[in-house]
């Protein structure tokens, strides 16, 4: 069965915060959908006159009990912010935190179509929330829609790539697109640019084998990482004799014991599921006590960054919100 809705989960990062530890990897922590802040706080007066920026990371999960593989996934921004502050998206990594963001990150977000498009239009108008976050650049990938929301079967939706670098009225975009559109969308239809990380799988490296006449043939038996249980770890495996072995996560610490002579499928208590399986088919030659294997696990998850500005004097908004949304296949 292909991965279903459900299935795709935002999850916290580890730390929450405005300083350098913001971010991190990712939590056990699911955030919970249409609940006020939650993601980021309210924005007190003080805040709003003398304006202000703050970063929240988050992963999106595809967490499918088959391990299926998210194909071309892309993340855009669905419907930004009514409100006078942005919320846009950009990259991360598995690891990276608050303090290693420069400010000069590519960043992605929507606007809104400011006059109507035919069918069969190759330059587009669109209202953005400021010319200098260059949103829109040549080779992006756009989603336009006039769909009321994400899951909503009215309305269309196309995906059209950026032919070259838009021209700019003020804050409003003249986008020249590679290809006509296949539909019409009338004025206040939503155009978003997509980031595209590429496919998306729970991931191991090859394991730094330090032995002297052991081996692990992770080309033919790979580590497999679990898509509900894997997690960013450093993992270090132990041998305790020529047989048994322990493993250690960097943060978690001790996990288990295995041997070569049977698979080792550690148990992720937070979702019960393994954190990854070892075939021991993949072990030869002869190892013995102190013997190591080192790797490090990744899980099935896109690292995002959310950043929100808010303007110098911005005015007081009650129920203001934004809504990110991911598109892909499954194989």
């Amino acid at each position: 069965m292909p991965i279903q809705p459900a299935e795709i989960r935002w999850m916290r990062a580890s730390a929450i915060n405005d300083g350098p530890s913001n971010g991190g990897r990712m939590s056990k922590n699911i955030v919970p959908d249409g609940v006020k802040n939650n993601i980021f706080p309210d924005v007190p007066q003080a805040e709003r006159m003398a304006g202000s920026i703050r970063y929240r990371k988050l992963f999106i999960q595809f967490a499918n009990p088959d391990n299926l593989e998210a194909i071309t996934p892309k993340v855009f921004v669905e419907s930004h912010t009514p409100a006078g502050d942005s919320v846009l998206i950009m990259a991360g990594t598995y690891i990276d935190t608050q303090n290693d963001l420069n400010g000069n990150e590519r960043l992605y977000g929507a606007g809104i179509l400011q006059t109507n498009a035919a069918s069969g239009a190759t330059l587009i108008e669109v209202s953005t929330e400021g010319a200098a976050l260059n949103l829109f650049r040549a080779g992006d990938l756009l989603r336009i829609t006039s769909k009321s929301s994400i899951s909503d079967p009215a309305g269309s939706e196309e995906f059209v790539s950026v032919a070259s670098a838009p021209s700019y009225i003020g804050d409003l975009a003249r986008i020249t697109l590679t290809v006509p559109l296949a539909n019409p969308f009338n004025a206040g239809a939503k155009v978003a640019s997509c980031y595209q990380p590429g496919n998306i799988k729970a991931s191991c490296t090859a394991p730094q084998v330090n032995a002297g006449s052991g081996s692990f043939n992770h080309a033919s038996f790979p580590i497999k990482v679990d898509h509900i249980g894997g997690i960013t770890q450093n993992w270090l495996l132990t041998f305790v004799s020529a047989t048994a072995y322990n493993v250690v996560g960097d943060l978690l610490g001790a996990i288990g014991s295995g041997t070569i002579n049977a698979p080792f499928s550690p148990n992720n208590a937070d979702f019960g599921r393994p954190f990854f399986t070892l075939d021991q088919r993949a072990f030869g030659g002869t190892f013995k006590a102190g013997d190591t294997l080192a790797f490090t696990t990744h899980p099935a998850a896109i690292p995002l960054w959310y950043k929100r500005v808010v303007p110098a004097g911005a005015l007081a908004y009650s129920g203001n919100q934004v809504i990110v949304g991911v598109d892909c296949e499954s194989a």
